[in-house]
């Protein structure tokens, strides 16, 4: 946990961090206790934004506590100066924790990553996934990235400059997706116009889920481009 020290220190500059990363979360009172330290350590400060707050998830209690967790940062950030933006997830703790050893497939870590997901998601929050601590080896890294974005998760942890290309790659939508999902929803606008259900497009059959990973793809998109253009 961050303790009133760390926070003090964090907050003492000119200029406030836009995020702040608390690790080992492992019940919903880890959020109290830094929702009220939080508060004394901004006293007397003028805050004009709220605080993005990322929770690490590195224990086996830690994730059968992450939607109470999650529920209470969103209960207690109405009346508090952060806004729960992710979770990261920390696997290498999280192993050492539950006593698994890690594999290249990272198949013991499947359930927790894929909780880790569903989680964030149904709280409209950043799933961020485990780190790839061989950072020499940027095709295991690419593979994991990939198998990563397939889950659902909407980043990744770095601990080497080498790996943030390989990453962003990974995640970014390719030109051929963008395409496909900016012309599907052209066709979808289209179709509602005949006021009918399901249609077919490129010889596959679309409904609204379909819709929706389209309009996903192209939201990714915008972001990026409008956060690159803030840099």
């Amino acid at each position: 946990m961050v303790t009133h020290e760390d926070l003090t220190v964090m907050l003492s500059g000119p200029s406030l961090p836009q995020c702040v990363v608390l690790p080992k979360v492992d019940t919903p009172g880890d959020i109290q206790i830094f929702s009220s330290e939080l508060k004394s350590a901004l006293q007397g400060k003028n805050i004009q934004d709220k605080l993005n707050l990322i929770i690490q998830t590195e224990s086996a209690i830690g994730l059968l506590n992450v939607q109470a967790i999650c529920e209470q940062a969103t209960e207690i950030s109405k009346d508090s100066p952060f806004t729960l933006e992710g979770i990261i997830f920390g696997s290498d703790d999280f192993c050492a924790d539950i006593g698994a050893t890690r594999t290249e497939g990272a198949e013991e870590l499947i359930y927790a990553r894929q909780k880790i997901v569903v989680v964030a998601k149904a709280y409209g929050i950043q799933a961020i996934d485990m780190v790839h601590i061989n950072f020499k080896d940027l095709e295991s890294l690419r593979n994991q990235s990939l198998q990563g974005a397939r889950m659902g998760f909407t980043g990744k942890q770095v601990i080497h400059p080498a790996q943030v290309p390989v990453v962003q790659e990974a995640f970014l939508p390719s030109r051929e997706k963008l395409e496909w999902a900016t012309q599907l929803i052209k066709a979808f606008e289209e179709h509602q116009k005949s006021d009918k259900g399901a249609f077919v497009f490129r010889g596959s059959m679309i409904d609204m889920p379909s819709l929706l990973q389209a309009k996903n793809i192209v939201e990714l998109d915008k972001a990026v481009k409008e956060s690159n253009s803030h840099m």
